[in-house]
């Protein structure tokens, strides 16, 4: 296709009029548009199989289903298509793994989420993506990418044909690879945004969004801080073996999102690897904050970390526990 000759203003207009002014009732639109910079970035070649788009649906969505739980949706039951390919696939209530050593341990579950998302994940988005507002027009304007399409039901449902790939105008790859950094940090905001009104109260909300790894500090200070107070584990109570004695996230990390004391605990290493990324049963949140208002006083650190929580910190943990258990986070019952 010969694309109509396009200034950088004028593609980062568009992109602003996608973000900002079309209609989105899932987030397709936000992760079409993060493929195509992360894709140009990267690449030269115009053309592009749809079945590498979907690999860059799939790390995109794995990381918000499996490791943040993001809910995508309005009404629980509504799920993106997506999303349910995701589930069906990787069905296991916690994921430890980063995506990397996921991609090296699942590549048949990874193949068939990528073989699904082609067929059912590009049709309504691909042809919607550079539908533009105009007043109370919208318009078509293929600046960025060209398809083709293989069937028109009526204006509102067409099928693209997902054998023909999509074909990127070659300006458009200069602009995504001229000004990623500043592009990137756009759509992650707005994708954050949008997923703030259905995921009240998750921490690091954006971080989470841009996929990026949070960093883990090392945890060898809170032990010893923890240690001449508590000699027991938290959990099991049994008494704690030197070379055995493990700092645990009551609220699990992949949830909170930070290291902190006031959530920390020390516990024997059965029960930290049985616990692993779940929460666990309600007593322990009770002993936990009942633990930090006896303790506060006597360990600094404690206290430093429970003012920064905030002056109303019991309420916040609280919610903090039912927030997690309400997007997915397993309780277990049996435990220790």
């Amino acid at each position: 296709m010969d694309f109509p000759q396009t200034t950088d203003e004028e593609f980062q207009r568009t992109l602003m009029n996608i973000l900002d002014l079309s209609s989105k009732d899932n987030t397709y639109k936000f992760a079409f548009m993060r493929f195509l910079i992360d894709y140009c970035n990267t690449n030269s070649e115009t053309h592009v199989e749809f079945s590498k788009i979907a690999e860059y649906f799939f790390k995109y969505y794995w990381l918000q289903e499996c490791k943040s739980k993001f809910r995508q949706a309005p009404q629980i039951e509504k799920k993106p298509e997506i999303i349910k390919i995701i589930q069906k696939e990787f069905d296991r209530p916690f994921y430890p793994q980063t995506f990397e050593k996921i991609t090296k341990e699942e590549p048949q579950k990874i193949k068939n989420c990528v073989k699904k998302i082609v067929k059912l994940g590009f049709h309504n988005v691909t042809w919607r993506f550079q539908r533009l507002k105009a007043g109370l027009s919208v318009e078509e304007k293929k600046i960025f990418f060209d398809y083709k399409i293989s069937k028109v039901d009526n204006p509102n449902r067409k099928w693209v044909d997902l054998d023909a790939g999509i074909d990127i105008n070659p300006k458009a790859i200069e602009f995504f690879k001229k000004y990623n950094t500043v592009l990137k940090k756009a759509v992650n905001l707005e994708w954050a945004r949008f997923l703030e009104k259905l995921n009240l109260g998750i921490p690091r909300l954006i971080q989470k969004t841009e996929g990026e790894i949070v960093p883990r500090t090392a945890l060898g200070k809170y032990r010893k801080v923890l240690e001449p107070y508590f000699k027991n584990c938290y959990y099991c109570n049994k008494i704690l073996e030197k070379n055995q004695t493990h700092v645990e996230h009551v609220i699990p990390f992949d949830y909170i999102a930070e290291d902190n004391i006031w959530n920390f605990t020390l516990a024997c290493q059965k029960c930290n690897c049985t616990k692993l990324g779940s929460l666990p049963p309600k007593k322990f949140l009770d002993e936990l904050i009942n633990r930090n208002k006896n303790y506060r006083s006597k360990i600094p650190m404690l206290d430093t970390s429970l003012t920064l929580l905030g002056g109303n910190n019991e309420k916040i943990i609280r919610d903090h526990f039912e927030n997690a258990k309400s997007h997915g986070y397993v309780v277990l019952k049996d435990f220790p």
